[in-house]
């Protein structure tokens, strides 16, 4: 459970990597992860105009086929379109932007209570602050956030007790606005109904008033028991953006073929992406 908790905190700032309003774009995302000593590489394509979004989650191939994992939205962020082939079909689901995150809330904060969980909210500080290079032609503002988080859990006699250290360097841009979809986002997200989700990401859309380029990530979990200590890194970067032709936006964002998924397998599928660390967008 507390994995789960603070894999979610570093996902989410995966998040805020946003590009320009246009007519119709597309935006290549390169994520790099280490792990444990396991490096991967893998690849996500946004497409966008000023109504529609949508991110398909590629790997390494960079190759989109109509069974890649994705989810998008057709009717400005209001609800969106989750698909994914976990065994031999491919399944899909609608949900509500504001109904996701609040049933995501809740089964954080059930598992908290079930599991005894006790975590303090954590604390962000920024430590550096200056001019930045240039990424895709637009000027951006190179931050330093520094957030320490603490929890444990009683089980049986024994207290399991972990520390959190993220070190998150970002770039971003203030020639541009962040997408109004993301904007909704971002909203819906600080409103989970969990108060550590909520004011953690309040903090951070506060420090980051654009939209973010580049990142580079690092979170240190200590098991203070066994004084062992588990680093997890990642780097993100749009590496290309590109106009799309609106006869090539509406196959885009067509809804590919799917069998519908029941209610236990949407909450199936945000674990999923939360223990992948994908849950918000990733």
């Amino acid at each position: 459970m507390i994995k789960s908790v603070i894999s979610l905190l570093i996902a989410l700032f995966i998040l805020l990597v946003t590009t320009a309003v246009r007519a119709g774009s597309q935006a290549v995302i390169e994520l790099e992860v280490l792990e444990n000593g396991n490096a991967r590489k893998y690849f996500e394509i946004v497409t966008f105009d000023d109504q529609r979004f949508r991110i398909d989650f590629v790997g390494e191939e960079k190759k989109v086929t109509e069974e890649t994992p994705y989810i998008m939205t057709v009717d400005g962020g209001n609800t969106w379109v989750m698909g994914d082939k976990p065994k031999d079909k491919f399944y899909c689901s609608q949900v509500a932007t504001d109904e996701f995150f609040k049933n995501l809330g809740g089964q954080v904060t059930n598992a908290e209570d079930y599991f005894n969980v006790k975590a303090e909210s954590p604390t962000i500080k920024q430590t550096l602050s200056e001019p930045g290079p240039e990424i895709l032609g637009m000027k951006t503002t190179h931050v330093r956030l520094e957030t320490n988080a603490r929890a444990y859990a009683w089980f049986l006699f024994f207290k399991f007790e972990y520390t959190v250290k993220m070190i998150d360097d970002i770039w971003y841009t203030t020639d541009v606005e962040i997408h109004p979809i993301r904007k909704k986002w971002l909203n819906a997200l600080t409103q989970s109904g969990n108060s550590i989700i909520d004011d953690l990401f309040t903090e951070v859309t506060v420090k980051l008033p654009g939209p973010v380029l580049r990142t580079k990530s690092r979170m240190d979990i200590t098991d203070v028991r066994k004084k062992k200590t588990k680093t997890y890194q990642e780097t993100t970067i749009v590496t290309s953006l590109q106009d799309v032709e609106p006869a090539e936006l509406d196959k885009i964002f067509m809804k590919p073929s799917c069998i519908q998924m029941d209610d236990d397998e949407i909450q199936e599928k945000g674990k999923a992406l939360l223990d992948a660390r994908k849950l918000m967008l990733q």
